[in-house]
C-alpha cells in the first residue's frame, strides 16, 4: 500500500513535523525520528501529532525502537514499528481488533519507487487491517438471520418438506458418489503442443537470465561527493639551473629547458656601390744623411726607417712596407782636435760622404695611374722624426691601375633587409609555447630575441659580375625556457604542507595540473645573473577534507543508497553525495568494487 515516510532531522521542529504530515499524498504516514530528536521528547507534541491525523483522517506509524518514544505513542494511541520492515505494534492499553489481525500478511505499508532521497520499504498498515477487519464482522452479521430462518424450517412437522428434504439428500448422494469415481486420464499429445512447451521452456530460461543479468550483471552505481575547499595563495623564490643535475625540486631549484626557433627570410636586390679594384703603384726609396752634416751627439751616428713611414711628393703619398737603418763608422767623419770616434767637447765631426739606408720599399696610398710617377731626387718630405735633414731619392713608381667595378655597398644591405618581415614577436612567443608540451610552464619573462643577422651573396663590398643578381638573406633567432609541471608540483605541494595543520586535510590542487583551468601558475620578476635564472613562483592551491576514494569504497560497498548518502555526509566537510544507480530497479551500492565509480568533486570558496 502505498504511503510516505518523513525523516525528521535533527534541526526540525514541530511545526515542520505537522506541516509535512498535512502535506502528505498518502493515509500512510511512517514517521522516522533520527537517534536524537528533542522535538519528540515532549508528550504534547505527541498530542498535536495524533490531532493532526485525526484531522486530516491519515494513520502515523511511530518507526523506532526507543522504549521513551514508545511510551509516548502509547500515550495518544500511535503505531509502532522498529524498523520500516517490521510490522506495526499497538500500545497494550488499546483493543487489538481495532487495527486488524496482527498475524496477517497482508497489512504492509509498500514504499513508495519514486521516494529520491530517502531508501523506504514496506511497513505494515495498521488501516488495511481495520478495513479489512471491519469487512469480516460485517459478513458475520448478514449471515445470522439466514442461519435462524433455516434452523427455524427444520423443527416445523412438514411432511412434504420432509420428503423434498429426503430427496434434496438423496440427489446430494448420487452426487457425492460420481464426483468421487476417477475418469480415465487422458494422456497429452506432446507433438501437437510441443511448439507451446518449447516456447514456455525458452521463456522460462530467458526469464531466468534476465533475472541473472538485471540483479547480478546489471546493477552499478555512481557515487559523486563534493566536498568544500578553500584557496590560499602561494609565493615562492626560485632559481633555475641549465644542467640536470644540479638541480633539486624540492628546494626550488628546477631544472629549465630551452626551445628556439629561426625565422628566415630572403629576397634579391640591386647592387648600386663602386669599388676602384685596380692596383697601387710601388717603388723604392733611399734616405741619404748628405755629405758634410755635422755630427755633434754619439745619438747621430746612425738613424733608421721605420716600415709605415709616409713618404710625399707633388701630393702623392706613398708607404714604406719595411724598415731601413744605417750606421755611421769612424772612417765616414772628418774629425778636427779629437782622438776617437766619441764625441768630445770641442771636437767637430763632419761627413766626407753621403750615407744611405739603402732601398726602403713603398706603395701607393691608393690604385690609380696618378701615383705612376717618375724617379725623383728632390722635393720628398717624409714623417721622419729627426732634427736632422735628410735628401730622398726615389726609383720610378710603377703599376697604378684604376678599375671601377659594381659592389655590394652597406647601404644596399641595409635597404634590402629592411623590407624583408619576419613576423611580430607576439607570433614567435606563441609559436615557442607550442613547442613546449602541456607538461611544462613556460617562463613568459624568459623570452629573447637576438639581432638579426643580415647576410649577402656577393657579400659586402664584393664586386658584382655582369648577369649576377645579389641576394640578401635575414635571420632572426627566438628563444624561451620553461620548466616541469611535476617539479613545480614537488615544490608546492612540500612547501604547502606545512599549513595543513593535521592529517584530516589535504592538498587539492597546487594549480599547475595541465587540465586545472581555473589556477595556473606562473612566474614574474624573471632575472638573469651570468648562465642562473632567478624568479618568483606564484599559484592558487586548493586544500580541502581529506576525503579518498578508499575511504568512499569502505562506507558505501553493499549499502542501500540512503544509507550510503548519510554515512558520507557525515564525513566533514563533505558539502554533498548523490549516488546514481543503473536501474530503478537498483536500490544498493554493489558489492563488487569494480561496478562502481566514484567521482570527487571541488566546491571552491
Amino acid at each position: 500500500m502505498n504511503k510516505d515516510v518523513i525523516y525528521i532531522e535533527p534541526e526540525h521542529d514541530i511545526t515542520d513535523i505537522l506541516a509535512n504530515i498535512k502535506g502528505s499524498t498518502h493515509k500512510i504516514v511512517a514517521l522516522v525520528p533520527p537517534k536524537k530528536a528533542g522535538v519528540l521528547r515532549s508528550a504534547v507534541n505527541f498530542k498535536l501529532i495524533a490531532k493532526t491525523a485525526a484531522q486530516t483522517e491519515k494513520t502515523v506509524v511511530l518507526i523506532s525502537a526507543d522504549d521513551a518514544l514508545s511510551k509516548l505513542a502509547a500515550s495518544v494511541k500511535m503505531p509502532i514499528a522498529k524498523t520500516l520492515q517490521s510490522k506495526p505494534q499497538l500500545p497494550a492499553d488499546l483493543d487489538v481488533a481495532e487495527f486488524g489481525d496482527p498475524h496477517a500478511d497482508d497489512d504492509v505499508i509498500e514504499a513508495e519507487p519514486d521516494t529520491p532521497e530517502k531508501e523506504q520499504e514496506p511497513v505494515e498498515s495498521a488501516e488495511a487491517a481495520l478495513l479489512a477487519e471491519r469487512a469480516k464482522e460485517k459478513k458475520a452479521t448478514a449471515s445470522k438471520p439466514a442461519q435462524k430462518d433455516a434452523d427455524r424450517a427444520t423443527r416445523e412437522p412438514d411432511s412434504a418438506a420432509s420428503k423434498e428434504s429426503e430427496a434434496q439428500t438423496s440427489a446430494r448422494s448420487r452426487s457425492a458418489n460420481d464426483a468421487t469415481k476417477k475418469p480415465h486420464a487422458k494422456i497429452p499429445d506432446f507433438k501437437k503442443n510441443r511448439k507451446i512447451i518449447f516456447a514456455a521452456i525458452a521463456g522460462a530460461v530467458a526469464f531466468v537470465i534476465f533475472l541473472f543479468w538485471a540483479f547480478v550483471i546489471a546493477p552499478a552505481a555512481r557515487i559523486t561527493v563534493t566536498v568544500q575547499t578553500t584557496s590560499q595563495n602561494f609565493s615562492e623564490s626560485v632559481s633555475f639551473v641549465s644542467n640536470a643535475e644540479s638541480a633539486d625540486p624540492e628546494k626550488g631549484v628546477f631544472y629549465i629547458e630551452q626551445k628556439t626557433i629561426k625565422r628566415t627570410k630572403d629576397a634579391n636586390f640591386t647592387a648600386t656601390g663602386e669599388v676602384d679594384k685596380g692596383t697601387k703603384a710601388s717603388g723604392n726609396i733611399q734616405v741619404i744623411r748628405p755629405k758634410g752634416t755635422e755630427i755633434k751627439e754619439d745619438g747621430e751616428l746612425s738613424f733608421s726607417i721605420p716600415a709605415g713611414t709616409t713618404f710625399t711628393i707633388n701630393g702623392m703619398s706613398f708607404t714604406s712596407t719595411a724598415g731601413a737603418s744605417a750606421t755611421i763608422t769612424e772612417s765616414d767623419l772628418d774629425k778636427t782636435d779629437c782622438k776617437g770616434i766619441i764625441v768630445e767637447r770641442d771636437c767637430k765631426f763632419t761627413l766626407k760622404k753621403d750615407i744611405s739606408s739603402g732601398n726602403i720599399p713603398v706603395t701607393a696610398k691608393e690604385n690609380g695611374e696618378k701615383y705612376n710617377i717618375a724617379a725623383a731626387s728632390s722635393g720628398w718630405t717624409s714623417s721622419l722624426n729627426t732634427s736632422k735633414s735628410h735628401k730622398i731619392t726615389s726609383s720610378a713608381m710603377t703599376g697604378g691601375t684604376t678599375k671601377m667595378v659594381k659592389t655590394v655597398s652597406a647601404k644596399d644591405l641595409e635597404d634590402a633587409a629592411g623590407k624583408l618581415d619576419l613576423g611580430s614577436e607576439s607570433d614567435a612567443k606563441e609559436e615557442l609555447a607550442g613547442q613546449f608540451s602541456k607538461d611544462y610552464v613556460l617562463i613568459g619573462d624568459s623570452f629573447t630575441a637576438e639581432e638579426p643577422k643580415v647576410t649577402s651573396s656577393p657579400a659586402l663590398n664584393e664586386e658584382v659580375g655582369e648577369g649576377v643578381t645579389p641576394k640578401v638573406v635575414k635571420e632572426l633567432t627566438y628563444r624561451a625556457f620553461a620548466v616541469k609541471r611535476s617539479d613545480l608540483n614537488v615544490y608546492i605541494t612540500k612547501q604547502s604542507e606545512s599549513t595543513l595543520g593535521d592529517d584530516t586535510r589535504e592538498i587539492y590542487s597546487t594549480g599547475v595540473a595541465k587540465n586545472d583551468s581555473k589556477n595556473k601558475a606562473f612566474f614574474e620578476n624573471v632575472k638573469k645573473s651570468g648562465d642562473t635564472y632567478t624568479a618568483r613562483l606564484k599559484s592558487t592551491v586548493e586544500i580541502g577534507p581529506k576525503v579518498t576514494e578508499e575511504m568512499i569504497k569502505e562506507k558505501s560497498l553493499g549499502k542501500k543508497v540512503g544509507e550510503v548518502q548519510s554515512l558520507l555526509k557525515s564525513i566533514n566537510g563533505v558539502s554533498e553525495v548523490k549516488v546514481d544507480t543503473s536501474f530503478f530497479w537498483v536500490r544498493s551500492v554493489p558489492k563488487d568494487e569494480s561496478r562502481v565509480k566514484i567521482k570527487l568533486e571541488r566546491n571552491n570558496t
